[in-house]
């Protein structure tokens, strides 16, 4: 996959993977962020999506997009709790922050979770550390697809 560098590349990228805008899978969303928020409640980790996570949720929920065919690696915009010890980890990351962090989606090649804070920023947690991917959408995006990415800690209060 190319390196998006414009707003219209994200969006055709996106298009590709079934996005449109005005797109809204509420119910969808609704049943995704229950099982989510369960899930990591059952690790004793509570976490609520922000309003800003709420509507990208019901905006991409679901979508696969390719970021790599070779080895094939997909991000999917699904909150999700890919590995248990993730739960304890994104709690940790939130605090250090000072802010709450809701996971938006995942790549299938790492297991790697893209989280959102309540203003709309971006965060990615890999296993090499975390990294804030941009303060909205289109940046993070962009960040993601080029693996240009700041260190989380750089923001941390």
């Amino acid at each position: 996959m190319p390196i998006l560098s414009t707003n219209e590349e994200v969006d055709a990228w996106l298009t590709e993977a079934g996005w449109y805008p005005g797109r809204d899978a509420a119910r969808e969303a609704a049943e995704a962020v229950a099982t989510v928020t369960d899930r990591y409640r059952a690790y004793g980790v509570d976490i609520e999506p922000s309003a800003a996570a709420l509507a990208f949720v019901r905006e991409h929920i679901s979508l696969r997009a390719v970021i790599d065919t070779a080895p094939e690696n997909f991000v999917i915009f699904t909150p999700h709790l890919v590995f248990k010890g993730d739960a304890e980890e994104i709690a940790e990351l939130a605090g250090d922050l000072g802010v709450k962090l809701f996971p938006v989606g995942y790549d299938t090649y790492d297991g790697s979770t893209i989280l959102m804070d309540e203003s709309g920023r971006f965060f990615f947690s890999h296993h090499t550390g975390s990294y804030y991917l941009g303060s909205e959408k289109y940046e993070a995006l962009m960040s993601l697809m080029s693996s240009e990415m700041d260190d989380a800690e750089n923001y941390f209060v």
